[in-house]
């Protein structure tokens, strides 16, 4: 049985975060985001979430304050909950060493230009590590 798929978008720019959300929604992903304004703030909600079974789409900005997403998938390596937390890196940068540092974790199932688009959207829904958790729940 496929679990429960909780989304966390990650930045620190509000605008980005309300672009990410809307192009969720408008790829048909009809799941609850939570919005965290730094890695900080996505490790505190995974760290008090209170479900065992809830799996975890993380959509993660690198350049952030006060925890950054590399900081962030330092934190959580180790963690009961790693098994459970995908992370599609989402980030300005272009350079190719910030996408194969990405491979060094194996949580991160995918690399992603900003701003996300529906077509980014439509990639990451139709991941092979995702699949299974957006069949019933996809608004088309």
């Amino acid at each position: 049985m496929i679990n429960d798929l909780k989304i966390l978008l990650v930045d620190d720019d509000k605008i980005m975060l309300f672009l990410h959300e809307m192009f969720l929604k408008k790829s048909g992903i009809l799941n609850d985001t939570v919005l965290c304004y730094n890695g900080s703030d996505a490790l505190q909600y995974l760290e008090s979430y209170p479900s065992q079974e809830t799996n975890f789409l993380v959509l993660l900005d690198i350049n952030m304050p006060i925890m950054n997403g590399w900081e962030f998938l330092d934190a959580i390596g180790g963690r009961p909950y790693l098994n459970r937390v995908h992370v599609v890196m989402v980030s300005s940068a272009t350079e190719e060493s910030e996408m194969k540092r990405a491979t060094n974790y194996s949580q991160v199932i995918d690399y992603q230009q900003k701003p996300l688009s529906i077509e980014s959207c439509n990639k990451i829904v139709n991941s092979e590590m995702l699949k299974g958790f957006f069949e019933n729940q996809i608004a088309r």
